[in-house]
């Protein structure tokens, strides 16, 4: 929901904040940790900051300084620099010093009286007298009025994400003593903490014993451990030579006193935020932005498609005023809606209904209650060659001011622009990624035309041999186990060119059965023609394991060709299943290769599994192991290898069961 903020007009950083922060991020690259522990001194400085992006369930328990360091980093130095720019100083007389005086003593005597939060009593210390010098606007004793600052403080607490023991605490103000020991712990804390920072403080120990039932030499002891702190390690960092902090703050922006030069800083300031930012990045900074640039919460900001319709810059959560405003397909060109007027007219409107009946829109009362508003307003955008609209829902019509709209607009445009230009870049990274694509599976496609007629040939040769043979029933299991590789030949060619996709095939097999079919197929080719005794060992009835067939094979194949071509004549090489195993906690199968060549050369041993350039001359490309491993990983499967110069080689695979998977 898009809507205007709530909070009194005066809440201003501290002068000395905004001129060390402004200091601290001169450096190349900001000390985060330095800027959010300012901004945890500063009472306006840190509400702000945690009214624009409310705590998640438990953030606080990281650490205040985290959490206001995680929102700072995402404003970014350059935004943040805007903001501090943009805001008027705050008086010295609202006792920022003070301030940080009662939340010191709050968070040590919650620390002393084991107050579970201790972050939110620093919290309530540093935030109780914030609006102290104004005055109330109490109608009777206790009353709360609407237009009670209080009250106003207690709301932008909620807003904080912080629970409502605080706020409650925040919002009642003074309280009787008895009143304090029927309220929750947090109130009499805070009212501990307020005693024991001011003057004179020594003469209120036992009324402060009372309250926290800590003994008054601990409480002199915190005190004076709080006035070193404040003192000492809180201190603000002195600015540069012997220019006061008030002076430095009050001389930095003084190119404030004319508006098109302050206009122009922050203008700039503004679009060198957003650049070079992803989609989600700009998103975020541009929701906190809006919220302490703007005041407001993020507006929804609608671009028109290349058929006039209106959609969402930003994707759009499901069951959000935008999503439902996308299902609307509310079309630049309409003639009754102030939306659609907007965008084409280039100045504002706005809707404020008089009364709950739908006007001549219903885009436009339909927003109005999804905004939960009482209306609100379209401001033009101007990106570039694009136009866009966004929509700020308003409690009245005057909401907002000339300033804010400004910066509003400014924030919206330079994140819209750098959101829009990201977009434009990925769609042409993917129309060129499209484009080779085609190429490529045009190139091959042509291969695999012209490898059809070898293979072709090759096919119809050995069905000639099949006939002429027709009595040896060897020779016709063997042509069809060739004709199955051949076909598999031919349909790796045809789909070589296509995207990586989960096929049919099955995610499992029988490796016994794979096995005596590997052997049919490649030990007379890659053994017996060299002169290589090749052994199978393999019992039927095996288990099957969790990995398809052609996987099983391609790790098989790289594996036996290696042998093949590293053994001399007169070698040997077995191929075994050696049982089932547990590798890992997982019930496997044990499959051994094992030779009696002359080993592994030590510097390959050393790194077996990484991609290297082959020794072997020719085609190869010493990619083979590579491949073993990255496939039997794929598939939670394993392999060892031992091998000694002169004493042979042995690898053992272990590929989970079917069962184990």
């Amino acid at each position: 929901m898009t809507q205007a903020l709530p909070g009194p007009s005066s809440l201003h950083p501290l002068p000395e904040s905004g001129a060390t922060v402004l200091r601290l991020l001169a450096a190349n690259s900001p000390n985060w940790p330095e800027v959010a522990l300012v901004a945890a001194r500063d009472p306006a400085l840190c509400l702000m900051l945690l009214s624009s992006a409310p705590l998640e369930q438990d953030e606080l328990e990281q650490g205040l300084n985290t959490a206001l360091r995680r929102r700072l980093e995402t404003l970014g130095p350059d935004l943040l620099r805007a903001w501090l720019l943009s805001q008027a100083c705050a008086d010295v007389s609202t006792g920022g010093v003070q301030a940080l005086v009662v939340a010191e003593c709050a968070l040590h005597l919650a620390l002393e009286t084991h107050y579970p939060r201790p972050d939110e009593a620093y919290l309530g210390g540093l935030w109780h007298t914030l609006f102290a010098h104004r005055r109330e606007t109490f109608t009777t004793p206790g009353a709360l009025q609407p237009d009670n600052d209080r009250q106003h403080l207690a709301q932008l607490v909620r807003n904080c994400g912080l629970p409502g023991t605080l706020a409650d605490a925040l919002e009642l103000g003074d309280l009787l003593d008895e009143q304090l020991h029927g309220a929750h712990p947090l109130v009499g804390l805070l009212a501990a903490a307020h005693r024991l920072a001011g003057d004179g403080w020594e003469d209120r120990i036992p009324r402060i014993e009372s309250l926290t039932g800590l003994p008054s030499t601990s409480l002199i002891s915190l005190r004076s451990d709080v006035g070193y702190i404040v003192a000492g390690h809180a201190a603000y960092p002195a600015p540069p030579g012997n220019t006061t902090a008030l002076e430095a703050s009050r001389g930095l922006p003084a190119l404030m006193e004319d508006e098109p030069f302050r206009a122009a800083a922050l203008h700039g300031l503004i679009v060198a935020g957003f650049t070079d930012l992803d989609v989600d990045s700009a998103g975020a900074r541009l929701a906190i932005a809006c919220a302490l640039l703007g005041r407001c919460e993020m507006p929804i900001v609608l671009i028109p498609n290349e058929k006039g319709v209106l959609l969402p810059l930003l994707k759009a959560a499901p069951g959000s005023a935008a999503a439902w405003l996308q299902e609307l397909s509310l079309r630049e060109d309409d003639e009754a809606s102030c939306i659609s007027l907007a965008l084409r007219s280039g100045e504002p409107t706005s809707c404020f209904p008089a009364s709950n009946a739908p006007g001549r829109s219903m885009a436009d009362w339909h927003l109005v209650r999804w905004l939960g508003q009482r209306g609100f307003c379209c401001q033009p955008l101007q990106l570039g060659p694009l136009r866009g609209v966004a929509l700020i829902g308003l409690a009245h019509e005057h909401a907002l001011g000339g300033a804010a709209r400004w910066m509003i607009g400014e924030l919206l445009s330079a994140a819209a622009r750098n959101i829009l230009s990201t977009q434009r870049q990925h769609a042409a990274v993917a129309a060129r990624e499209a484009e080779l694509h085609a190429r490529f599976r045009e190139h091959v496609r042509r291969i695999a035309h012209e490898a059809t007629n070898p293979l072709t040939v090759i096919k119809n040769r050995l069905s000639l041999l099949v006939q002429s043979h027709a009595d040896d029933s060897s020779l016709q299991e063997d042509m069809s186990l060739l004709n199955a590789e051949l076909d598999r030949i031919g349909n790796l060619l045809r789909s070589a060119g296509n995207l990586p996709q989960e096929g049919a095939e099955a995610p499992s097999c029988r490796i016994v059965d794979l096995l005596h079919e590997m052997r049919a197929l490649y030990a007379d080719t890659l053994f017996a023609q060299r002169d290589i005794q090749f052994e199978l060992r393999a019992v039927a009835g095996a288990p099957t394991v969790a990995m398809p067939a052609s996987a099983l094979k391609q790790v098989l194949l790289n594996l036996l060709r290696n042998a093949s071509e590293a053994l001399q004549p007169g070698s040997r090489l077995s191929l075994s299943f050696a049982g089932q195993i547990i590798a890992d906690g997982r019930a496997c199968a044990e499959l051994r290769l094992i030779d009696n060549g002359p080993g592994l050369p030590p510097e390959r041993a050393a790194n077996l599994f990484a991609p290297a350039t082959s020794q072997k001359g020719g085609q190869h490309q010493g990619v083979g192991l590579s491949i073993v491993r990255e496939i039997l990983t794929k598939w939670h499967a394993s392999i060892l290898c031992r091998s000694q110069p002169g004493s042979g080689t042995s690898f053992q695979i272990f590929i989970p069961l079917e069962h184990s998977a």
